[in-house]
């Protein structure tokens, strides 16, 4: 057994920041620019340090990031604090800025009106992590779990193929996760909790910017522990899980959230402390191979039929590039019939032009990326925090689907753990071998227009055979 001496070694300091973005920022749930505020956006740091190594973990109300982001700041974060093993998570609220390169209007909101909040992003948290690390005070820790399902599984089998709607039989993780971290001197300073679902009971609801339920379950959790620690809310593997009801609106996120928040609190109750706090750190990098880019000529076939669709919808006007851009981004003659004045009158996405549009930005960068030969594989990285045969915190880049959670909370030899997704960059769903068969929404890639593998910037999806890589290189990280 450790002795006392490594226990009372334990520090812990926490910190909290308003990441809002300003007024008319394009939000991903509505594909329109945000009409106000309905709850900001937190960013929640909590340094640990065992007296040898520190690590950050912080949890942001945001989708996620790309890697040009992400990695911008950790660099600041290592550069103001030396801290170099860093976890930035992100709940993935659709609520929030296009901050993944998803789609053509997000990155391109984000290189203009958006440049300057998302340049202040690593600054900001580099502070953040400072400010947590400065706080620090010994501490002890606790883990623990309970059962809990805000959502359910959104891939449902039919006689078409894959469609996106509740499948009671599909596949989640039906639990919370909570790592409690205890000041010496008496109560919590932070609670640390994951559950893997798509935040998106807002989503198309509202123009408003929201964190959706994990918001609200990091309010609820903070209140029922009496308002002393900061609750980091970190999403987990819900690639393939929504939380229930689709656009049910803010009464229902609230819902959702403290049905969280109240297994969390009891997962907190009935937690187990962990006897030692040496932190045993690991990480990998690697690549995914993703699939060649199309022939040509399909993709040539594909756009003029896709500019067809936007000629017939939006007028002969819509093909030049700038009338494009400026329909997508809620400009001009878009205006009066995408968006309304009113923040709670938002048209269903089917009722917009804004898909046909985006898949005529989406194919021409394809089509740029054929005749440049960027057959790019897409990166990987993942991170392990595990602290004897007692607990295991795994984090990892992407969208995973919730069976890898699964085989992870199978496989792993320590006693009690955590696994998190959107950690340090979002830039692809991570689908299964057996989904990559199926198809549907986050399996599908190019003929296909409707899968996310097309509006992620890559424009296409991981090879088949994928699922072995990642779970190999998952296992390593124990060897």
């Amino acid at each position: 057994m450790p002795s006392n001496n490594l226990v009372s070694k334990l520090v812990a300091g926490t910190a909290e920041m308003n990441v809002s973005p300003p007024l008319g920022a394009p939000l991903l749930g509505t594909i329109q620019r945000s009409a106000g505020v309905h709850d900001d956006l937190i960013a929640r740091a909590l340094v640990l340090n065992d007296g040898r190594q520190r690590v950050a973990i912080v949890c942001f109300d945001l989708i996620g990031m790309d890697f040009a982001l992400a990695d911008g700041i950790r660099h600041a974060i290592e550069a103001r604090t030396g801290i170099d093993f860093v976890l930035l998570n992100c709940s993935h609220t659709h609520s929030s800025p296009f901050t993944i390169p998803w789609s053509v209007l997000g990155p391109r909101w984000l290189s203009e009106h958006g440049k300057n909040w998302r340049a202040e992003l690593a600054p900001r948290t580099a502070d953040l992590v400072s400010r947590a690390d400065e706080r620090a005070e010994p501490v002890t820790l606790r883990v623990g779990r309970s059962p809990v399902q805000v959502g359910s599984n959104r891939r449902f089998p039919t006689a078409q193929g894959i469609v996106m709607k509740p499948n009671p039989a599909g596949t989640l993780v039906p639990w919370v996760d909570v790592l409690v971290v205890d000041r010496v001197r008496g109560g919590p300073a932070a609670v640390l909790f994951s559950h893997g679902a798509h935040p998106v009971v807002i989503h198309g609801a509202s123009r408003l910017v929201s964190a959706d339920f994990p918001g609200f379950a990091a309010r609820r959790l903070k209140a029922l522990f009496g308002g002393g620690p900061v609750a980091l809310f970190a999403q987990a593997c819900g690639a393939n899980v929504n939380a229930d009801p689709l656009r049910g609106g803010f009464e229902a996120a609230e819902h959702a959230g403290t049905l969280l928040a109240e297994a969390a609190f009891d997962a907190a109750s009935a937690s187990q402390p962990l006897p030692t706090s040496e932190f045993q750190l690991k990480r990998i990098k690697t690549e995914l191979p993703l699939q060649q880019l199309p022939d040509r000529e399909a993709c040539l076939i594909a756009l003029r039929q896709a500019v067809e669709r936007v000629s017939r919808r939006c007028g002969e006007f819509a093909l030049d590039d700038q009338k494009l851009w400026d329909l997508q981004d809620g400009l001009g003659a878009a205006e009066s019939q995408a968006t309304s004045s009113k923040t709670d009158d938002v048209q269903p996405m089917d009722n917009q032009p804004w898909w046909l549009i985006d898949n005529v930005l989406c194919l021409k960068d394809l089509l740029n990326k054929i005749d440049r030969g960027s057959n790019a594989n897409l990166r990987f990285e993942a991170q392990l925090l595990r602290i004897g045969d007692h607990w295991s915190l795994l984090s990892v880049t992407h969208e995973l689907f919730a069976e890898y959670q699964l085989w992870f909370d199978k496989n792993v030899p320590t006693e009690h753990n955590m696994m998190l997704a959107y950690t340090n960059a979002c830039e692809s769903y991570v689908p299964t071998d057996r989904d990559f068969a199926l198809g549907g929404y986050e399996a599908a890639t190019f003929p296909s227009l409707d899968g996310a593998a097309f509006k992620y910037h890559h424009r296409r999806a991981l090879r088949v055979g994928t699922e072995e890589m990642v779970i190999e290189q998952l296992r390593s990280l124990w060897m």
